[in-house]
């Protein structure tokens, strides 16, 4: 019995860490799948408490979104509650990922009416959530397929 409790007193504590550590922490992978998810489903709130609250977004060129916004707020009313305004049916299907240190590449499908183009979106990772993301467009055929 005495061994028993040895074991479960070295043991135990170990296999309650790994546990932890698989529960709590999301990949960066996942953690970008989960961002792309929550703004498909047009979810801002769970979309916000994955990023940190310093978040800087850059999108580059000049559209309605373009810029750096600073936090999770000011994306949301500079960048989500555009696009829709000027690309009706607008999604983002990924085509690739690529994780490096603490930064993920995604290479995706861009679509909607009169859209039909691809982006490499890079996020920088810190402490679990995305606090930077940068998007590299086809401004000129994102302009050409704006309804105004």
């Amino acid at each position: 019995m005495k061994k028993f409790y040895l074991l479960t007193a070295l043991f135990l504590p170990l296999a309650l860490m790994a546990y932890h550590h698989e529960v709590n922490e999301t990949s960066p992978k996942e953690l970008v799948s989960q961002a792309y998810e929550t703004f498909a489903a047009g979810d801002s709130t769970a979309w916000a408490k994955l990023h940190t609250a310093d978040l800087s977004f850059t999108i580059f060129g000049d559209l309605p979104q373009s810029g750096i916004k600073i936090g999770t707020d000011a994306v949301i009313t500079g960048v989500f509650e555009v696009i829709p305004k000027y690309w009706p049916k607008f999604q983002l299907s990924p085509i690739s990922t690529v994780v490096s240190g603490n930064q993920v590449f995604v290479h995706n499908k861009m679509t909607a009416d009169n859209l039909d183009s691809e982006t490499m979106h890079v996020f920088t990772i810190r402490d679990g959530k995305i606090s930077s993301f940068t998007a590299f467009e086809d401004t000129d055929s994102m302009r050409k397929a704006m309804v105004e």
